[in-house]
């Protein structure tokens, strides 16, 4: 009895220890998978604490967060009319307050002399503080005449360059972000990096028709304006508005323009910070946080928006977000007013150490990290990249490709196997060359043996034999089509030369040899992800689409006097496929010793095939019901009409099905409820 109390106080104890540590993490981590889709990771940042009281102060609306060069951090506490400094771990250094021109400070900013920038909207100006807090020097409305005189100035956030450059998001400015140089008054240099609205044919129409009072309500006529901003030390510039695509994050260089496009981003981005390493990190609405490498591939995702339990590690409202030199995030949050404190775990650390040795050149000390990395995580994507590109680097072709093709990097799998395939060739091409000289020898000597001694001729009569079976000759008829369209298709019209069964044989093989291209193609120029197959949903969409096609086109071919009976054209829509049946295996066979290089050759076969196709389908229409060239045109456009009519129909229908059944099904549950709750 006393061993079973023990075993049980020992599991209890376990289980105390054990479910503080699951309900720690608020939230789960995810990167991208081999197929640029989100997949479940390690926990990349660990919430370690929140801090919401400085000394005795706390935030009231703090809009923005900076850390300057002294390391401290620097918070725009607006609703409180004034900038806090504080340490790193939350103790109030100083405050800057200045009631007579801080009136709404949204924006901060410290230079390397550690002066402080703040950007203060209502007071519609940026105002500069010695490191005393001294007023020094005050940044108004431009007077520049290409400023704009009805251009608003009202200062949100601000930057500054080595040079001493501002640059200052403007609310509600769609020109761009302001740049002012230091020189004299402040010189105007120009707006930077502005939006592109989205033009379409609506919005056109729109400008032509509406006011610019009209318009300027209208989202998507005129560009959105910037709303944060962040700058690295090479000096480009991040720029950051709300919106749900490509310009949501933005890397501006020196003429403006835009050399960052994330394959991942999330919607309306709110916060971005940027290390010394040149990683990203963005903050949205959502309460997500996004670390992205500095090519703009997206490494994690983490955090999770606050549903009332405020709990460290989510968040509401991000409006500022700074790195330190050891990869720990400092978030602000407006709604919450606090800074939260992230920091790196162990894979988070191996994976940074392992980036920044690559990138240095250091390739054979990446392997090591790389592999800690992969025992950790033997999926983890970048591991796998990154090991591929150090064994590239080295020699170790064969064992990069497997990495590659690991991490779904169809670049680098194609450039090791290049170089797998051209050492292949240099070690065998004397071994090919005597090979294809002795299979020409075999050819000859059997060629002139057989004129001699006929030894062949019982192989002629067996194929002679086959070839009069009657369903292998009317399946061989399809490859006519390839050299006579108008023979082929008079022999399927009045000779009888084919049948239903020969044209479903064709269709079979056709099938058959599309699923295999789909399957199992090379790596390079498969299109479906690796161990998927839907073969079910193959044969169903094929088939379906092909039968729809053969009756509408019979359909409209009947009401426009058409000679074609339904077989007919049920055998001719099967037999124009002989040169997708004879082209296929020799793209198949392509596919697997190909590279990017000469992925030209895949290209014309599919344009060859597809596009000989295209005009056996005019061929077909055309002889089959004695029709015109330019008739049998207007007949492919009715017929593919009539599918889109038919689609149509047929969705509705489905539609109104599935209602029909929800109401049955509903009136059902409905009466087995009363019925049970009356007996």
């Amino acid at each position: 009895m006393k061993k079973r109390i023990a075993a049980l106080l020992l599991l209890l104890a376990l289980l105390l220890q054990t479910v503080p540590a699951l309900a720690k993490m608020p939230y789960k981590t995810f990167t991208l998978g081999v197929n640029k889709e989100l997949v479940e990771t390690q926990t990349a940042y660990e919430p370690v604490r929140s801090m919401t009281r400085f000394g005795e102060e706390t935030l009231k609306d703090p809009q923005d967060l900076r850390m300057g060069p002294d390391g401290n951090l620097y918070i725009a506490d607006t609703g409180n009319k004034r900038i806090l400094v504080v340490s790193r771990e939350g103790e109030l250094i100083r405050e800057i307050k200045d009631k007579k021109n801080f009136k709404t400070p949204s924006g901060v900013n410290v230079d390397a002399q550690g002066n402080i920038y703040v950007a203060d909207e209502s007071a519609r100006a940026v105002l500069v503080y010695s490191p005393e807090g001294e007023l020094i020097r005050t940044w108004q409305k431009p007077t520049h005449p290409l400023f704009g005189e009805t251009a608003p100035y009202k200062p949100r956030k601000v930057v500054i360059d080595k040079r001493g450059n501002l640059y200052i998001c403007s609310k509600g400015n769609t020109n761009g972000i302001v740049q002012i140089s230091p020189a004299g008054e402040g010189e105007f240099l120009g707006y930077y990096g502005a939006n592109e609205s989205n033009v379409t044919l609506l919005t056109a129409i729109k400008k032509a028709v509406f006011t610019d009072e009209q318009l300027s309500s209208m989202a998507g006529i005129v560009p959105i304006s910037v709303e944060n901003v962040c700058i690295d030390e090479k000096g480009m510039v991040y720029a950051v508005s709300q919106t749900n695509d490509t310009r949501s994050l933005r890397r501006l260089n020196v003429a403006g323009r835009n050399t960052l496009i994330p394959d991942y981003w999330t919607e309306l981005t709110t916060a971005v910070a940027v290390t010394e390493e040149g990683s990203i990190f963005t903050a949205n609405a959502n309460g997500r946080i996004v670390e992205y490498t500095s090519e703009g591939d997206m490494l994690f995702v983490f955090g999770a928006f606050d549903k009332g339990d405020q709990r460290v590690g989510t968040f509401k409202s991000v409006t500022g977000m700074v790195v330190d030199e050891e990869y720990r995030l400092y978030v602000l949050d407006s709604v919450l007013c606090s800074v939260q404190v992230l920091e790196p775990t162990e894979f988070t650390n191996l994976v940074h150490q392992a980036f920044a040795l690559f990138q240095d050149g250091k390739y054979a000390e990446s392997k090591a990290p790389w592999a800690e990395v992969q025992r950790m995580n033997s999926l983890f994507t970048y591991a796998n990249t990154g090991m591929g590109e150090a064994l590239y680097r080295e020699g170790e072709y064969a064992e990069a490709l497997q990495n590659f093709r690991n991490s779904g990097n169809k670049q680098g799998y194609s450039d090791a196997f290049w170089e797998l395939r051209s050492n292949w060739l240099h070690t065998n091409v004397g071994t090919i060359l005597i090979v294809l000289i002795a299979l020409f020898a075999v050819a000859r000597i059997t060629k002139l043996v057989n004129k001699k001694t006929g030894f062949l001729k019982p192989l002629g009569r067996l194929k002679k034999k086959i070839a009069d079976v009657g369903i292998v000759s009317r399946t061989c008829w399809a490859f006519r089509m390839l050299k006579n369209p108008y023979d082929c298709c008079y022999g399927i019209k009045h000779e009888g030369k084919a049948s239903f069964l020969s044209a479903a044989l064709i269709l079979l093989i056709y099938f058959v040899l599309s699923v295999v291209s789909k399957y199992y193609s090379g790596f390079l120029f498969k299109t479906v992800q690796e161990g998927q197959f839907e073969v079910l949903t193959d044969f169903i969409t094929f088939f379906g689409a092909w039968l729809l096609l053969v009756i509408c086109c019979y359909l409209v071919c009947t009401i426009k006097d058409g000679e074609a009976r339904f077989r007919d054209l049920f055998i001719g829509a099967a037999y124009i496929l002989a040169p997708l049946i004879l082209l296929l295996p020799i793209r198949i066979l392509l596919t697997n010793v190909l590279t990017f290089n000469e992925s030209f050759f895949i290209t014309l076969i599919d344009v060859v095939s597809y596009g000989w196709t295209g005009i056996l389908i005019l061929v077909m229409i055309m002889y089959l019901n004695d029709y015109s060239f330019k008739r049998t045109l207007s007949i492919v456009i009715l017929t593919l009409f009539t599918v889109l009519v038919t689609v149509a129909l047929l969705f509705v229908i489905y539609v109104l099905i599935t209602q029909l059944v929800n109401f049955i099904s509903g009136i059902y549950g409905e009466v087995v409820y009363r019925f049970v709750r009356r007996t």
